[in-house]
């Protein structure tokens, strides 16, 4: 009779740790949040395109970075090209208007251009375990920024 008790209990009170650890791992794990203060003030950092054709790595993150400025303003920086223009973000959604650039020759590997094009074709954007998604219209592509050291 003691035995049952006893493996009734453990039972129990295994059963009381695995509800716990079940309800508590939303709290350990970091959310999806499109809050735009998170983006605001930061230098973020261009590390790649995912398309669905192919996956786009940037050799030089610290060559292509933005900083969402307050009232709408951005700083960028395209490799060897300051650039900048104005944006529009509201909880999750998020556009450029035309952005403008210095216009020095970049070196041959450089992805200025491509940097250019879909950041003004950006639709939406959340932030997920501390990095900046930016959707391309149509899942025709998410690029994928991390906070400069």
């Amino acid at each position: 009779m003691n035995v049952q008790k006893l493996n009734r209990t453990l039972s129990i009170l295994w059963l009381g740790i695995i509800v716990v650890a079940c309800t508590a791992r939303p709290f350990l794990v970091a959310e999806r949040s499109t809050n735009p203060e998170l983006v605001l003030n930061r230098t973020w950092q261009w590390v790649s395109t995912v398309t669905p054709a192919e996956t786009i790595d940037v050799p030089h993150p610290e060559r292509y970075t933005l900083i969402f400025v307050d009232q709408g303003t951005l700083q960028a920086q395209f490799d060897c090209n300051r650039s900048g223009g104005n944006y529009t973000m509201s909880a999750g959604q998020l556009s450029f208007g035309p952005l403008r650039s210095t216009r020095m020759a970049c070196p041959g590997d450089s992805l200025d251009t491509l940097f250019m094009r879909d950041l003004q074709q950006v639709v939406s954007f959340f932030i997920d375990n501390g990095r900046l998604y930016m959707a391309l219209p149509y899942d025709s592509g998410t690029m994928i920024f991390r906070p400069a050291p």
